[in-house]
C-alpha cells in the first residue's frame, strides 16, 4: 500500500517536465526576466491536474462536474482548478527570477539527460516517430519543443532548491523542519472491520484459529495461544498442547429464552435473549459466571472462547485456497447481511467507547481489526498526511479528508465497500518525519519543506512577473484530455 502524497504545488513542480506549447505555440503567457513561459505550458499543467483528479476517482469526463459551483461565490470546479494551476505556475515563474538572480546555469550533463529523456519518449510513446509523439501530446496541448523547454525549467527549479537549501533540505535546521511538520501534517489511527475475509480455519465457536510461525514465517502444526491473557482450561488440543481460554461474548440461553420484538443486540452485535419475566436469559450450564452484574443485578455469564495469540510476527491463520484461471489463490468470502449488521454494531460500540483514548483504540484493534498487518508494516505509529495532499487512491483521500475534518481525540466511523473504517485523530508526535518506521508517509517531506520555503522566498518576486491575463480566459480544463501518463 505504498502511497505517494503530493500537495498541489508539488504536483505542479513535478509536472514541469511534461509541458510543451502546441495549441498556442509562440504565445507567451508569463515573462519572468529572461524566461518565457508559453500559454501551452499552462494548458498542459491543466491536463496533468485533470489526470490527477481522474486518478483520485473524480468524474472528470462529466461536463456537470466542471460546471458545478463549489461555493456561493459562483466559483465552478473548472474555475477553481484553473486558478490553482495558475497560482502554482506563477510561483514557478517567480522562482525562476531568483534562479536568474543567483547566477545559476544548467550544466552540460543535465542538458544531455533532458535530451535522452525526450529521445526515450519518442521511442516509447512515438514508436520512434517525432510526429507520432506530437500527435499523442496534442491532446494535452503539448509538443516536443515545449517538453524540452519545460524539462529545463524543472531542472532549474531543482537546481535552485539544492543551491538554497542543500540536497534533500540538509541546510534546513531540525527546528525549522519540526516547525514545518507541526504546521503541515496531521496524524491518526485506523482499523478496518472488513466486509469480507480470506477463508481460513475456524474453531467450534466460529472464531479464527491462529497457528504459530517458525523463524522463516512458515505455519507450524501448533496453535498459537495467548498465554498472558488466557488461562489453561484443562483441555488438550489435537497437537497435544494445553488449550487456553478467556471470557468472550455473553452466553445466552437460546433454547429457553427469546429475542425481543425489536431484535435488540448487545455491544458485540449478538441477539439478546430474554426470560418470560423480561430478564436476560443466561446459559448457566455452558456459560462461565463472571463478577459482572447486569441492569437487573443478575450475574452475567459469558462464553469461554479460545484465547488466540494475534501477534502477526508470531502467528497466522491457516488460509484456504481455490483455483482460478489455472492459478491457486486465497479464497475470499463476503460476510452475510446479518453478519455485517453485527459488525456494524461492533464498530459503532468501539467508536462510542474509545473516547479519544489511543490505548483503548489499539486494544480494540488488536481484537477486531482486519488491517493489523498493514499497521504493523506501514503505520506502527499511525497514518500521517500533509494538509492539502492528494493521492491516486480514492480510499486514502477519503481517510485523509475524514481525519483532517475530525477534532483531535475523536473517532470517525466510515462505511465503505471494504467494510467499516474507524479513524482516531491523534496529536502529532515530535520528529515523526525522521523516524524510519514512518518512512512511507514522509517520502516527500523534504520536497514539500523546500517547496514551501521557496514559495515564501519567491513571494516578493510575484509582482515582477509580466502576465498576459487575456490568454487565461482560454484555459478550459474541461476540454483537455486527462493526462495520467506523461
Amino acid at each position: 500500500m505504498k502511497k505517494a502524497f503530493l500537495s498541489i504545488c508539488l504536483i505542479l513542480l513535478a509536472l514541469c517536465l511534461l509541458f510543451s506549447g502546441c495549441a498556442a505555440r509562440g504565445k507567451i503567457f508569463i515573462r519572468a526576466g529572461k524566461e518565457k513561459i508559453s500559454f501551452s505550458v499552462y494548458r498542459l499543467y491543466l491536463s496533468r491536474m485533470k489526470g490527477s483528479l481522474a486518478a483520485a476517482g473524480e468524474e472528470v469526463d462529466n461536463a456537470k462536474y466542471w460546471a458545478t459551483y463549489l461555493n456561493t461565490d459562483n466559483l465552478t470546479t473548472a474555475e477553481y482548478y484553473e486558478n490553482q494551476v495558475f497560482e502554482g505556475l506563477k510561483q514557478i515563474a517567480a522562482a525562476l527570477l531568483i534562479y536568474e538572480e543567483e547566477g545559476l546555469r544548467l550544466d552540460k550533463e543535465t542538458e544531455k539527460e533532458i535530451e535522452e529523456w525526450i529521445d526515450a519518449l519518442i521511442e516509447d510513446l512515438g514508436e520512434g516517430s517525432k510526429s507520432q509523439l506530437n500527435s499523442v501530446l496534442a491532446a494535452y496541448g503539448a509538443n516536443i519543443t515545449t517538453l524540452r523547454d519545460a524539462a529545463r525549467i524543472e531542472a532549474k527549479i531543482a537546481q535552485l532548491k539544492t543551491h538554497l537549501y542543500g540536497e534533500n533540505g540538509e541546510l534546513v535546521s531540525d527546528s525549522a523542519k519540526e516547525e514545518f511538520y507541526q504546521a503541515t501534517y496531521f496524524r491518526g489511527r485506523q482499523m478496518l472491520i472488513s466486509a469480507s475475509y480470506h477463508d481460513h480455519e475456524k474453531d467450534a465457536d466460529g472464531n479464527t484459529v491462529y497457528f504459530l510461525l517458525d523463524d522463516a514465517g512458515n505455519l507450524l502444526d501448533r496453535i498459537a495461544y495467548d498465554t498472558e491473557n488466557g488461562t489453561p482450561s484443562g483441555e488438550i488440543d489435537r497437537f497435544g498442547d494445553a488449550v487456553y481460554r478467556k471470557a468472550g461474548g455473553v452466553a445466552y440461553d437460546t433454547e429457553n429464552g427469546t429475542p425481543s420484538a425489536e431484535k435488540a443486540r448487545d455491544d458485540r452485535g449478538d441477539l439478546i435473549y430474554y426470560t418470560e419475566e423480561g430478564k436476560i436469559a443466561y446459559d448457566t450450564a455452558k456459560g462461565h459466571a463472571t463478577e459482572e452484574k447486569d441492569a437487573n443485578g443478575d450475574t452475567v455469564y459469558r462464553k469461554m472462547i479460545v484465547a488466540y495469540l494475534r501477534d502477526i510476527e508470531k502467528a497466522s491463520p491457516r488460509y484456504y485456497y481455490e483455483t482460478k484461471d489455472g492459478k491457486e489463490v486465497e479464497k475470499i468470502v463476503s460476510y452475510s447481511e446479518e453478519e455485517m449488521e453485527k459488525r456494524r454494531l461492533v464498530a459503532q460500540k468501539i467508536a462510542e467507547d474509545v473516547g479519544g483514548n489511543t490505548a483503548r483504540f489499539l486494544a480494540y484493534a488488536e481484537e477486531y481489526s482486519d488491517s493489523l498487518a498493514f499497521d504493523a508494516k506501514y503505520a506502527p505509529n499511525g497514518l500521517y498526511f500533509a494538509k492539502g495532499a492528494t493521492t491516486g487512491d480514492s480510499l486514502f483521500n477519503t481517510l485523509s479528508a475524514a481525519l483532517f475534518s475530525a477534532e483531535v481525540g475523536t473517532v470517525t466511523l466510515l462505511s465503505s465497500d471494504a467494510g467499516y473504517y474507524l479513524l482516531l485523530r491523534e496529536e502529532l508526535d515530535g520528529g515523526a518525519y525522521a523516524n524510519s518506521e514512518n518512512s512511507v508517509w514522509f517520502a516527500t517531506f523534504s520536497t514539500l519543506l523546500t517547496e514551501a520555503m521557496l514559495q515564501k522566498r519567491a513571494e516578493p518576486y510575484l509582482e515582477k512577473l509580466k502576465i498576459n491575463e487575456k490568454l487565461k480566459e482560454n484555459a478550459d480544463i474541461a476540454s483537455l484530455a486527462a493526462n495520467v501518463s506523461i
